[in-house]
């Protein structure tokens, strides 16, 4: 048993300090709200879409192609915002804060944690994994999280369509897509990045994950944690507790072995995405719930992956 907790106190510790650290030099004001809103940016158009293009590029698609995890992840995902979609209207009368809870209970931030939860679980096989099944999973969770966020909008200026375009000119969708791609070109013809082009790819993929952690440290806002703590800790409970408490057990009997349950763990019970905020914020949507749901999201994310690494370990799943 004390294997495994120092198991997990190692996957899940470098998350906590890296994201202490971030709201640490928020504090001290080594850096500000702008630098920061900057630094977003350059992780979420720049940083990690050339981490799922580099890892998934690199990697023999033909041997780490996984169709049956990847049709899991992807119909669990549908399921569980379709039963949403019925349960919310029924208990949340205001428009505003219906699609953020269906996306702020359903929408995991699988990209920020698969890939370094995916290495610490299951090496260097376990984050080409997670890469891969991203390539697939971000954008169908992204797909969900606009059609929940579009039905409940009460933008006048709503549009799909334009919402549908936004997802195809997304940073990450072409990340993953262009190096699913580029992979089956390589592993077929074999070609290979020249070896200046790629150490410059790997150096920018290995900035994502630290630099990621250290903003979403420093974009915590504590003191507006709490302002509709009803509604967000349902989300995150939902998110965190339940999903989790349900579906990692399914996913265990339904046979899939550790370094697929590695990413399940991830996909499950991982909190809601960063990108959430602004989301709801395009669509008029209660983006103020939105950032409380991510915040004590992640907060009390750190102690509930801790248990479930811990207990899916002891248990042999992962």
């Amino acid at each position: 048993m004390l294997q495994d907790l120092l198991f997990s106190a190692n996957v899940v510790i470098p998350i906590f300090l890296l994201i202490m650290l971030g709201y640490a030099l928020t504090r001290v004001k080594l850096w500000d709200g702008h630098f920061l809103k900057i630094a977003n940016d350059l992780c979420f158009k720049c940083l990690l879409p050339v981490l799922l293009f580099y890892n998934v590029a690199t990697a023999n698609i033909f041997e780490v192609f996984n169709g049956k995890l990847i049709i899991y992840v992807c119909v669990c995902a549908c399921a569980i915002c379709g039963l949403l979609f019925l349960l919310v209207p029924l208990l949340v009368k205001d428009n505003k804060r219906r699609g953020v809870l269906i996306q702020g209970t359903f929408r995991s931030n699988f990209l920020l944690f698969g890939v370094p939860l995916g290495l610490s679980i299951g090496g260097d096989a376990g984050a080409v994994l997670a890469a891969v099944v991203a390539s697939f999973y971000v954008p169908m969770i992204n797909m969900l999280s606009v059609i929940s966020l579009y039905e409940f909008s009460d933008a006048e200026n709503k549009s799909l369509k334009s919402a549908l375009v936004g997802i195809i000119k997304n940073p990450l969708v072409i990340g993953g897509v262009s190096g699913l791609v580029f992979s089956l070109i390589r592993n077929s013809i074999g070609f290979e990045l020249p070896v200046m082009l790629d150490t410059t790819l790997f150096n920018i993929k290995s900035a994502a994950t630290p630099l990621a952690f250290l903003v979403l440290g420093g974009d915590l806002k504590f003191g507006n944690m709490l302002k509709n703590v009803k509604f967000s800790l349902c989300a995150v409970i939902g998110k965190i507790v339940l999903i989790p408490a349900i579906m990692i057990p399914v996913s265990a009997l339904l046979g899939f072995g550790r370094l697929e349950m590695a990413i399940l763990v991830a996909v499950f019970a991982t909190p809601n995405a960063v990108s959430s905020y602004a989301m709801a914020r395009n669509y008029e949507a209660d983006y103020e719930l939105a950032g409380e749901i991510i915040t004590l999201g992640t907060l009390l994310s750190l102690f509930t992956m801790f248990v479930v690494i811990t207990l899916t370990k002891s248990l042999g799943w992962i």
